[in-house]
């Protein structure tokens, strides 16, 4: 099949996907019955005070925030989140074989946005507005208070993610498209090298992950003319871009690739069948040539931010399900077989 027409089908497929829901919902449920065969674990509770921000709404699709509000480590032993406490918003990192007794406070600072927790679960980086601007940092996940600053320029940085071999890190940096205050900005991917310390521009794009072999990145960008975000995936090596989902009515965030390089899960909305409007977000599932897309949430409540489990089987994930008041928690879910063809 080519690649044209696998994502042709994807796109076809990815239209009837959709789930009816309606905006007065019952949270407290954990799964609904097109989810049955799925096992599902929660990982934090209401206590943990997990942070995430208003998911904004434009017109009548709504857009998952662009913030990294936790990691997991290769090995699924530690998670990494941002939380709000004391009107402060913060990394804590739960030790998930010892459950609230492992949980610690890693940053003391006033406004954390984004956290990425290394594969070995040692280090931290995270991004933290100083001196008017957001830069990027990093830290020990474990013990101690020493902050290295990887980023240092008058731009917003943001958004990092780590290399599976740990050895690089990538960031977003926003630039200006012209010299008025209010002018459009652009986001460029940069890779940092945490050994040497030297940094490299790559494309146009944000929200982007690294591959297992930390050879190609898989990110969004925004269409040019309808300004719908895009799946892309480059390889570093030689820049070469290849797109892998578009729609000029929805939005697709978060990718993330999983282990064995194969298929890549990311969030968007699902659209009401009968009004045909996008009511709440769901996560799915494509191969990483663009084909089958497979929706793997249903709940009413939102669903976002996957991250592939070591095993390659299963998503840790944020959402408002199990939660009466719709407070964000961190899941974890175990895939049908069907969801894995």
């Amino acid at each position: 099949m080519s690649k044209k027409l696998a994502f042709c089908l994807a796109a076809v497929a990815f239209a009837l996907a959709g789930c009816k829901s309606t905006p007065d919902v019952d949270s407290s449920v954990t799964s609904v019955s097109e989810e049955g065969g799925i096992r599902f674990t929660r990982i934090t509770d209401d206590n943990d005070a997990v942070s995430v921000t208003d998911i904004p709404v434009q017109g009548n699709r709504r857009i998952p925030v662009v913030q990294k509000v936790f990691d997991v480590s290769r090995d699924g032993n530690k998670v990494a989140y941002l939380a709000t406490r004391d009107k402060k918003t913060n990394i804590y990192v739960k030790n998930l074989a010892t459950g609230a007794k492992g949980t610690l406070q890693r940053t003391f600072r006033d406004n954390v946005t984004d956290v990425s927790l290394s594969p070995d679960g040692r280090i931290l980086a995270f991004s933290d507005r100083r001196e008017g601007n957001l830069n990027v940092y990093l830290t020990s996940a474990d013990s101690g208070s020493a902050i290295r600053q990887v980023t240092s320029s008058p731009l917003d940085e943001r958004y990092p993610a780590f290399s599976s071999d740990g050895r690089s890190l990538l960031y977003v940096q926003n630039e200006l498209s012209g010299k008025e205050k209010n002018a459009p900005s652009q986001q460029y991917m940069w890779v940092y090298d945490i050994a040497r310390g030297t940094q490299t521009q790559y494309a146009e794009g944000y929200n982007g992950e690294f591959s297992p072999d930390s050879r190609k990145v898989v990110f969004t960008r925004n269409n040019k003319e309808t300004q719908a975000r895009e799946l892309w995936q480059m390889e570093l090596d030689n820049g070469q871009e290849v797109l892998i989902a578009s729609d000029r009515n929805r939005n697709f965030m978060d990718p993330v690739m999983s282990p064995d390089g194969t298929k890549i899960a990311f969030t968007s909305a699902s659209k009401d069948k009968d009004e045909g409007a996008d009511r709440n977000l769901d996560i799915y599932v494509i191969n990483a040539d663009g084909s089958n897309l497979t929706q793997v949430t249903f709940h009413p409540s939102d669903d976002m931010l996957p991250r592939w489990g070591a095993d390659g089987k299963s998503l840790y994930f944020l959402s408002q399900r199990g939660s009466p008041e719709k407070k964000w928690n961190i899941w974890r879910m175990d895939l049908r077989g069907d969801m894995l063809q």
